[in-house]
């Protein structure tokens, strides 16, 4: 049997938001059914939605959060081509495994390690961040650099201390790539 695909427009649930992806017509329809920690449910599902639309979006599964748990495991459904649910089952993984709490846990010092603190403009720590924490995350994966930056809660005067962890040598590094990154805009 030959399939295609095909480009069609999804409503989510009665409002005026509709989203476009490309769907495998004819392609053989599968279920499946995984798990993910209960605790990871949220990050999954993201503020108001948009993280299981964005990846429902990017596999061309459908991502089902079910109310079901067992032993601290959420049951999540997928459905759609072999091919699609396979590759929300990476993306889920991702997803969750993404976490924020292990950057820190990166951060950690160790033996012969420094800690530099220096402050930038609070209005610039977004650059600094980026989305979702993609530019901070970034930053450490290059520098090899514990990065953390002050929530705005803690500014004083319109500026937010930044504090790197690491070799010395990479700390200045990484200090000069954040500085070149907000002096830039």
């Amino acid at each position: 049997k030959q399939w295609y695909q095909r480009r069609v427009a999804i409503t989510a649930g009665g409002n005026d938001q509709s989203t476009e992806r490309d769907e495998a017509v004819g392609a053989p329809q599968a279920k499946d059914r995984i798990t993910i920690p209960t605790n990871k449910v949220g990050k999954v599902i993201g503020r108001r939605g948009a993280m299981i639309r964005e990846l429902q979006d990017k596999s061309g599964a459908t991502i089902d959060v079910t109310d079901k748990t067992q032993d601290g495991m959420t049951f999540v459904e997928l459905s759609g081509s072999l091919e699609t649910i396979n590759k929300a089952k990476s993306l889920i993984a991702r997803a969750y495994q993404d976490d924020p709490q292990r950057s820190q846990e990166r951060s950690a010092p160790r033996e012969g390690d420094v800690t530099i603190e220096f402050e930038i403009p609070e209005d610039k720590c977004g650059l600094v961040i980026g989305s979702r924490g993609s530019k901070i995350r970034e930053i450490q994966q290059d520098t090899g650099v514990g990065v953390n930056v002050g929530n705005r809660d803690s500014a004083r005067g319109g500026m937010i201390m930044v504090t790197l962890t690491g070799e010395q040598e990479k700390c200045d590094n990484a200090q000069k790539v954040i500085m070149d990154l907000i002096s830039d805009r």
